[in-house]
């Protein structure tokens, strides 16, 4: 829930972001005792390798001392680059730490410049709302930049600051864009990346707002998660590419839009249908929609409409078939009886 940064609160938020700025100025100190030890876990085993070749020679483990050989040309190559992490860790910049009254006096520069400055004590976030933007007659609507003050300056976290849509309009092919250059509320900042990164970890609040606002009223078509050419229309259900009003083709049967790469005509009533949702008659071969499949009543087979009118299913051609097949059987019958009886004349006619 929003909170009015006013009085005592203000003066709260303006000591937590210094107090963040203080662990960033301490937190240099920390890496570089960290990098120091790693020197030192080195050289104790530069010592124990020392030892190691010293018992090879002494007892003329010749193969042996290779291998220790090698464990002191691999800790060669090491040291040297712990070296450079002191070096790193002492020249890093170290944060100017700010009085809790110029960043409070920042806080207050920060409010008039956006007219308001929102805070939400359940995550400890400070934000500000910017105007209504459009880049290239595409209307994008406000942001809401967040800024996550228990976040500030881990360097593995990248969501200290979110840039929240409030009345989106996302790109039609991916809807957690809902900016050129904002994908799922975190914002790619270009080569204003280091300077947000630097205003933020000085507790230069103000200027980080107006930094990321900046970007968001910029549009660079080579960092742009979608490009403003494609942001509006719609995207094809099936293959995800964006499709005007007059390129897009509406599938009656599973209520989508698709793109004409992605649908065809039922061959009967001639419907745009997608091609997930045309079927293969068995009898003809040709693609129907759903509703132009129907089931054979006698085998049960789905067939289209015209094969089942002109009683064309494969069950309807094993009928006569088997007709034939029993005519055949009884005319077989009538000669085999005729046979018979007339070797029963002749026998008479002998006896006689």
């Amino acid at each position: 829930m929003e909170t009015p940064l006013t009085g005592r609160r203000l003066w709260q938020v303006a000591s937590a972001i210094r107090q963040r700025v203080l662990v960033l100025r301490n937190r240099r100190y920390v890496d570089l005792q960290c990098e120091m030890q790693n020197v030192i876990s080195d050289l104790q085993d530069f010592g124990r390798v020392q030892r190691n070749l010293e018992l090879c020679l002494n007892h003329g483990w010749w193969a042996a001392a290779n291998s220790v050989a090698d464990q002191a040309a691999r800790l060669t190559r090491a040291v040297p680059f712990s070296c450079q992490q002191i070096e790193r860790a002492v020249n890093a910049r170290i944060p100017l730490i700010p009085s809790i009254r110029e960043v409070l006096a920042e806080l207050q520069e920060t409010e008039e410049e956006f007219s308001e400055l929102r805070y939400y004590p359940e995550n400890n976030c400070l934000a500000v709302v910017t105007e209504a933007i459009e880049l290239e007659n595409v209307y994008l609507g406000e942001f809401e930049v967040q800024l996550h003050i228990d976040r500030i300056g881990i360097p593995q976290d990248r969501a200290a600051y979110r840039v929240v849509a409030l009345d989106a309009h996302p790109a039609a092919r991916n809807d957690q864009v809902t900016h050129p250059h904002v994908s799922e509320e975190r914002l790619c900042a270009g080569d204003a990346g280091a300077a947000i990164e630097s205003a933020m970890v000085s507790g230069r609040i103000g200027d980080l707002f107006v930094l990321v606002r900046s970007v968001l009223t910029t549009y660079n078509a080579q960092s742009a998660y979608v490009p403003l050419g494609d942001w509006q229309g719609s995207a094809c259900h099936d293959c995800g590419s964006t499709i005007g009003g007059d390129e897009t083709y509406y599938c009656s049967s599973c209520d989508e839009d698709y793109c004409s790469d992605c649908t065809s005509c039922c061959t009967l009533c001639e419907e745009s249908t997608c091609l997930g949702c045309l079927s293969t008659c068995p009898v003809c071969e040709d693609r129907f929609c759903p509703s132009c499949m129907v089931k054979c009543p006698d085998c049960g087979q789905r067939i289209c409409r015209t094969c089942l009118t002109e009683s064309k299913c494969s069950c309807h051609e094993e009928e006569p078939a088997k007709e034939e097949e029993d005519h055949d059987d009884d005319a077989s019958s009538a000669r085999g009886a005729a046979e018979v009886a007339g070797a029963g004349h002749i026998g008479a006619g002998e006896a006689t």
